[in-house]
């Protein structure tokens, strides 16, 4: 079965020509195996030999059925010796051309890029961006996390500096209540001592 090529604009690569002469034998598009899709934009009356009024009807099969003919245009001199066409052809596409009459035609056309490697051209493209994007994400999330790492060290660093003043401060506090503690028992020995010698000399 054909199948349906688009013929959008695309960046043409090169030209291609083509004489179909009338008889029999078929007329293939392809010499040998391509990659790329050929365009048929034209055809028309060969300038070889003696132009004839009859009628050139072209026509085209594709696949392994030769029989199976689509007719493409008919050409006659002085009447309609040329005639455009939009048609494409794939690069795995078996297509000959057939064509009754007297009269050979020129077909021309130029070849594009196949739409399904343009298709993978893109697909690649979209996958190459994203794993950028990703790449930049996954980048930008480690700093996150290093620099909440950092702050947090610096902060636990912090902590730690006054957790030692505040244990410093009690220790100090500590000291200061004992000695002062100290003092108080010292004073009230010395007060008891100065009341133990009064007793004793009213003794007297």
């Amino acid at each position: 079965a054909a199948k349906a090529w688009s013929t959008r604009p695309h960046t043409m690569s090169g030209f291609w020509g083509l004489e179909v002469k009338p008889g029999a034998k078929p007329t293939p598009l392809r010499k040998q195996p391509g990659e790329m899709v050929m365009v048929l934009k034209q055809a028309a009356l060969a300038p070889t030999g003696k132009l004839s009024a009859d009628p050139s009807v072209l026509s085209v099969s594709v696949g392994s059925d030769t029989n199976e003919r689509f007719v493409l245009c008919h050409l006659a001199s002085g009447k309609c010796e040329q005639w455009a066409i939009d048609l494409g052809f794939g690069p795995d596409e078996e297509v000959n051309f057939h064509l009754t009459g007297k009269c050979a035609v020129h077909l021309t056309g130029f070849y594009e890029m196949d739409d399904d490697s343009d298709d993978e051209d893109e697909m690649d493209s979209e996958e190459e961006e994203m794993a950028r994007m990703q790449g930049e994400a996954m980048e930008e999330d480690e700093d996150e996390e290093s620099g909440e790492e950092e702050e947090g060290e610096e902060e636990s660093g912090e902590e730690g500096e006054e957790g030692e003043s505040e244990e410093e401060s009690e220790e100090f506090t500590k000291e200061e209540l004992a000695q002062k503690r100290k003092q108080l028992i010292e004073g009230m020995d010395m007060e008891g001592l100065g009341d133990d010698d009064d007793d004793d000399d009213l003794d007297d």
